[in-house]
C-alpha cells in the first residue's frame, strides 16, 4: 500500500518549509524513524524522520524547492498491513509546542501550550520534570528497540536535533554492551554524518538569488515593522561601575563555577527589571482590534547575529533570574543558533527586545519593533567620552542607548521614564544584584 506522507506541523506560525537535503532517494529503503530529509522553515532547521517503514516511490520536492504545511512530502510503500492512503503525520514530528521551564536544556521536550492569555506566564515557570520530558525526545522506532532491550531512554544522550533519541543511538548502546553484532544484523551503528548545509548567500553562482525562508521572513517582519507609528529615544549611561562589577564577578573566588559574564545578562536584567515597572512597554499590540494587553511575565528577547541571519531567542522570566542564569541560556543559544539546532519554543512568546549591536559596532540607531511587542532598547558600543563632572570635564565610559517605542500604546514621557530606570540599574549595578 502507498502512504502519504505529508509535512507535519512543526512549529507555531510554520506554513512552508524549504527542502535543504534529502537523506533519501526513489527506491531507497527505509525504516520507521530514519531520517528522510532535512528542511528549513522561517525559525529552525529540522531532520524529519520516517513514519512508516517501507520504499520510498516519490519524493514531493526538489531541494531548495519550498512545500506547504500538508503537502505531500514523500510517498511510501508499506506493508498490507500498514495502514495506507493520506494518514495523517503529525505523530511523527509533532507541533514544537511551548515551554513551561526557564531554564531549558536542549534535550527537554515542550509540554503543550497554554491559553493565549496565560501563555506568558506559564512560560516563566521553573523547570521540574527535565528527567520525564527528556524521554519523550526519541523517535518511535527507538523507543521500541530501546522497550525491547531493556535499555533506559533517560541514560542515553541523543544525537538527533535537539538531543533527539534515534534508532542509531540504540543500535550503538547495543554494540556499546556487546550485543551488536547478533542484534544489529551486521548494519553500522554509527550515527550517519552530518553534511554541511551551505548559508543563505554563499552559493557561488551569481545573478538574482531567492532569498531563504528565514530571510523572506525577517523582510516580512521588517515590512509589518515599519508600519508601527513608532518614537525613538536616544540617550547614554555612564557605565564605569558596570565595567568594574563585571570584572570583579568574572574574576572573584566563585568565577570558576560560573560561566564567564559579558555585558549582555546585565543588560536582559535591566531590562526586565524596568518592563516590570513599566507595563505598557512589557506587552503585545493587537492591530486589528487596537488593543493592548501587558504581559505578566519578562520574556526577554535579544537579538542574535547567526551565520543563518537574524534570530531573537528568547529569556524567559528574565527578571527572576541571577546574571549567571542569564549568560547560561545566552551561551546555550548561540551554540544551537551555531549548530542550527534552535527550538521553535526558545524564539517566541517574548515581550520585549534588546539589540546589543555595540558588540559589533555602532553608538547609536534605530532597531526595528518585533511585532507583536511594542518596543525595543539598542545597545551601542560601549567607549569612553568626555562628560562634564562637577562642572569639569572629564573622561568616563559610556553605554550609548536608542529606545523605540509604539506611539499607540504610550506617551514619550512614559518611555523617558522607562529609559531613566534603565540608566539607573545599568549605571549602578548594585542594583542588579540584590
Amino acid at each position: 500500500m502507498l502512504y502519504d506522507f505529508k509535512l507535519p506541523d512543526i512549529g507555531e506560525g510554520v506554513h512552508e518549509a524549504t527542502i535543504l537535503e534529502w537523506r533519501t532517494a526513489a527506491g531507497d529503503t527505509v525504516e520507521e524513524g530514519d531520517v528522510m530529509a532535512v528542511v528549513e522553515t522561517d525559525k529552525v532547521v529540522a531532520e524529519i524522520p520516517s513514519p512508516r517503514s517501507g520504499v520510498i516511490r516519490k519524493l514531493g520536492a526538489k531541494p531548495g524547492q519550498s512545500i506547504q504545511v500538508g503537502e505531500i512530502l514523500a510517498r511510501i510503500e508499506v506493508t498490507g498491513t500498514e495502514e495506507g492512503g493520506s494518514g495523517e503525520s503529525t505523530s511523527v514530528v509533532g507541533t514544537v509546542q511551548s515551554s513551561s521551564s526557564t531554564l531549558l536544556e536542549a534535550s527537554i521536550e515542550g509540554v503543550p501550550a497554554a491559553s493565549s492569555a496565560g501563555r506568558s506566564e506559564g512560560r516563566a515557570q521553573t523547570a521540574s520534570t527535565g528527567t520525564a520530558e527528556r524521554k519523550l525526545k526519541a523517535t518511535p522506532v527507538a523507543r521500541r528497540l530501546a522497550a525491547k532491550e531493556g535499555i533506559e531512554l533517560a541514560s542515553l544522550q541523543g544525537s538527533g536535533p535537539s538531543g533527539r533519541i534515534l534508532k542509531e543511538d540504540i543500535l550503538g548502546e547495543i554494540q556499546s554492551r556487546g550485543n551488536g553484532n547478533n542484534r544489529a544484523g551486521g548494519r553500522s551503528t554509527a550515527p550517519p554524518a552530518t553534511r554541511p548545509i551551505r548559508g543563505e548567500m554563499d552559493r557561488e553562482e551569481t545573478g538574482p538569488q531567492q532569498l531563504s525562508t528565514l530571510r523572506r521572513t525577517v523582510a516580512r517582519n521588517l515590512e509589518a515593522s515599519w508600519r508601527i507609528p513608532a518614537a525613538v529615544i536616544h540617550d547614554f549611561a555612564v557605565v564605569d561601575e558596570l565595567v568594574d562589577a563585571r570584572s570583579a564577578l568574572n574574576q572573584g573566588p566563585e568565577s570558576s563555577s560560573h560561566p564567564k559574564l559579558s555585558y549582555l545578562p546585565f543588560f536582559i536584567k535591566a531590562a526586565a527589571v524596568s518592563v516590570k515597572q513599566y507595563p505598557l512597554l512589557n506587552a503585545w499590540y493587537d492591530e486589528q482590534r487596537q488593543t493592548v494587553d501587558p504581559q505578566d511575565v519578562a520574556n526577554i528577547g535579544f537579538a542574535l547575529d547567526s551565520e543563518q541571519g537574524l534570530v531573537v531567542p528568547v529569556v524567559d522570566g528574565a527578571d527572576r533570574l541571577s546574571l549567571s542564569e542569564i549568560q547560561e541560556l545566552i551561551d546555550l543559544r548561540r551554540g544551537e543558533a551555531a549548530s542550527r539546532d534552535l527550538r521553535v519554543e526558545h524564539l517566541r512568546g517574548g515581550t520585549f527586545t534588546v539589540s546589543n549591536y555595540g558588540s559589533i559596532g555602532g553608538t547609536y540607531g534605530r532597531p526595528m519593533i518585533l511585532p507583536p511587542q511594542v518596543a525595543i532598547l539598542g545597545l551601542g558600543r560601549i567607549h569612553q567620552a568626555p562628560v562634564a563632572e562637577d562642572g569639569q570635564p572629564a573622561v568616563a565610559t559610556i553605554l550609548p542607548l536608542s529606545f523605540v517605542f509604539d506611539h499607540r500604546v504610550c506617551d514619550g514621557s512614559y518611555a523617558v521614564r522607562f529609559l531613566n530606570r534603565f540608566i539607573e540599574l545599568v549605571s549602578e549595578p548594585i542594583r542588579i544584584l540584590r
